[in-house]
């Protein structure tokens, strides 16, 4: 059962040239050679790693497990590859400046001669761990558009993801605009692999990315389809 549980969850990928949707997994965790290199052999040609953690108990940090899931993908075949950063704030931590976060990232990004496509910001309350995001509404969208004018400096390419949930407790509703011109990368468990926007939000009526499981067989990854 879980062999033919397991064939179905990755079929999807491999009948994505049909529909010119690129398969992607995303990971929080250390992920070995041998995973990805079952993952890109099952269709799933992109490869998203948490690069930098809030971290809030010392202000952010690059993730631990950043460089070595990087070189494991590189080394399975992949050459897609994409970050997302979960930045650090909240009024009760001692957080680094976004500036500070970004030029870490960069840091562990040339020396390890790392090639990166995107980082995508991810916009989420994490309520019980580290109380992120917690300056009110009105605040929090203050700290959102100081974020992504750190990020501007930095020359690298953004892109933002979220979920139209997490937009409203962020922001206070899904019609705020934070910076629409940023390509999409949005949440919704639906095990649809389509970027169909069922509920648009942040001022997107279309995405370039879509998570739409947080199941895989490895149970390592959340699976998502792009349009590159």
């Amino acid at each position: 059962m879980f062999k033919i549980l397991r064939s179905l969850l990755f079929l999807p990928a491999l009948v994505a040239s049909s529909y010119g949707l690129v398969y992607g997994v995303d990971s929080s965790s250390l992920v070995p050679e041998a995973t990805y290199a079952k993952a890109l052999g099952e269709g799933f040609t992109k490869a998203i790693i948490r690069g930098y953690e809030e971290a809030c108990g010392v202000g952010g940090e690059v993730d631990p497990n950043f460089v070595s899931s990087y070189n494991n993908a590189r080394a399975a075949g992949y050459t897609n590859i994409d970050m997302y950063w979960f930045p650090c704030n909240g009024s009760g931590n001692n957080c680094k400046s976004y500036a500070t976060q970004l030029s870490e990232i960069a840091a562990v990004f040339l020396a390890h001669s790392m090639k990166i496509g995107t980082i995508w910001i991810d916009f989420e309350k994490d309520a019980a761990i580290c109380n992120n995001w917690n300056y009110g509404t009105s605040g929090n969208l203050a700290q959102a558009k100081s974020l992504i004018a750190a990020m501007k400096a930095t020359g690298f390419t953004y892109g933002i993801y979220s979920s139209p949930g997490e937009w409203s407790t962020l922001f206070g509703s899904t019609s705020v605009v934070l910076d629409n011109s940023a390509p999409l990368w949005f949440a919704t468990y639906n095990n649809v692999q389509t970027l169909t926007l069922g509920t648009p939000f942040g001022g997107w009526t279309t995405a370039v990315g879509h998570q739409y499981t947080d199941v895989s067989a490895s149970g390592l990854f959340d699976l998502n389809v792009f349009t590159h």
